[in-house]
């Protein structure tokens, strides 16, 4: 059980969100961590909404990098629900076990230019104020435009909301 209680899902705005993410997601269940913020409506329409813009829509980025990302992300804020929930859908998208192990670690499986994306997320994870013009420029030179670099550091910025509302609210793994 998480530390919160979740919202009642018949209540109207409960009911048509848990319906529209039932609709996309086609799983036959709502994830854990946007139970956990049901109790408020608007927050996990929010929540909901920036899952869809950042994660689930068809970018420039793939879908399996943005996914790489949040491991990374996730894994290096020790959260351990979304690290493992990301890397199961990295894994239901091919991933082997020895790649999930490699993204909590040294990337040595990924693509150089996989690798400074992934280098890139670590360091605003741990310290964005330090960015400077060369990590940008670094991601330039592997041929990520100014539009990617945005998208990847709004993966970051993503997944650290969720990794504290996860983490803080005592989300649990889905059984």
């Amino acid at each position: 059980m998480p530390f919160v209680k979740e919202g009642n899902e018949t209540h109207p705005d409960v009911f048509s969100l848990y319906k529209e993410i039932n609709d996309e997601l086609q799983i036959g269940k709502i994830p854990n961590i946007l139970k956990t913020t049901s109790i408020d409506p608007q927050i996990a329409k929010w929540f909901w909404d920036g899952v869809k813009i950042i994660l689930l829509r068809e970018s420039s980025i793939p879908r399996i990098l943005k996914e790489s990302i949040a491991v990374v992300v996730s894994n290096a804020n020790s959260c351990k629900y979304c690290t493992q929930a990301h890397g199961m859908l990295l894994q239901l998208m091919g991933f082997t076990d020895q790649q999930i192990i490699d993204l909590k670690n040294n990337f040595k499986s990924f693509s150089d230019k996989e690798k400074a994306a992934l280098n890139y997320a670590l360091k605003i994870n741990d310290s964005a104020n330090k960015t400077t013009s060369d990590d940008h420029k670094i991601l330039k030179d592997f041929g990520y435009d100014d539009k990617q670099i945005v998208e990847i550091t709004s993966v970051v910025a993503a997944f650290n909301w969720a990794n504290i509302i996860a983490d803080a609210l005592g989300t649990e793994m889905e059984s």
